[in-house]
C-alpha cells in the first residue's frame, strides 16, 4: 500500500496520532543463580522449580531475569479507540514497542557485560510453570513502581503487552 493513497490515509492518521505514545521499558539484572537439586534453583535467594531451568543454569555463566513492556500509556490509548481498525493498529504498535524494549535490553546487556544471550525461558512454556512469573517479579521487588507492570495471581501481566523471562548467557 502506497503512502498517501485513499486506502493508506486512515492508517497513516492512526499511526501519526499514536506514534509518540509508547514508552517501552525493560528491567533486568544479572542474578546469582544456585542449583538446589535437579528440579529447583534460586535466583538471588528466590526459589524456582523447573528442571529445564536447572539444565540451562548448569550450562551458563550468566543468568538474567528480565521484564519488558510496551508501557501502560499505549495500551490505555488503545482502549479509548472506538474503531476496530484503530484498536488493531494500536495493538500492533504495542507489539512493536514491546519488541523494541527487548531489543534495547539485549543491546544494553551486550554493551555492559560483553555477552550475548543464548536463550530464554518464559513462564508458561513446557517445563516452566506460568506461576513462576510471579517469582521473576519478586527478584525485582516493586516492578509496578519501577516500570509500570503488575502481575496477577495467575501470572498474567498488566499491561498485556509485557513479557518476562529468564535469559542465559
Amino acid at each position: 500500500m502506497e503512502r498517501g493513497t485513499r486506502r493508506a490515509k486512515p492508517i497513516e492518521r492512526i499511526l501519526d496520532s499514536a506514534k509518540e505514545i509508547p514508552k517501552p521499558k525493560a528491567l533486568y539484572c544479572v542474578s546469582e543463580a544456585k542449583i538446589v537439586n535437579d528440579s529447583q534453583f534460586t535466583l538471588d535467594g528466590i526459589l524456582f522449580t523447573s528442571k529445564i531451568g536447572v539444565e540451562k543454569i548448569a550450562d551458563s555463566k550468566f543468568v538474567i531475569p528480565n521484564i519488558v513492556t510496551a508501557g501502560v500509556e499505549i495500551e490505555d490509548y488503545c482502549f479509548t479507540r472506538e474503531s476496530v481498525l484503530e484498536q488493531y493498529i494500536v495493538m500492533e504498535i504495542c507489539n512493536f514497542a514491546c519488541q523494541f524494549a527487548k531489543d534495547a535490553m539485549i543491546r544494553d546487556i551486550k554493551k555492559n557485560y560483553g555477552i550475548a544471550l543464548k536463550e530464554c525461558i518464559f513462564p508458561g512454556e513446557e517445563g516452566f510453570l506460568l506461576e513462576s512469573g510471579k517469582k521473576i517479579f519478586d527478584v525485582f521487588g516493586d516492578v509496578e513502581s519501577k516500570i509500570g507492570v503488575s502481575i496477577s495471581e495467575m501470572g498474567l501481566p498488566t499491561p498485556s503487552r509485557s513479557a518476562y523471562s529468564i535469559c542465559f548467557a
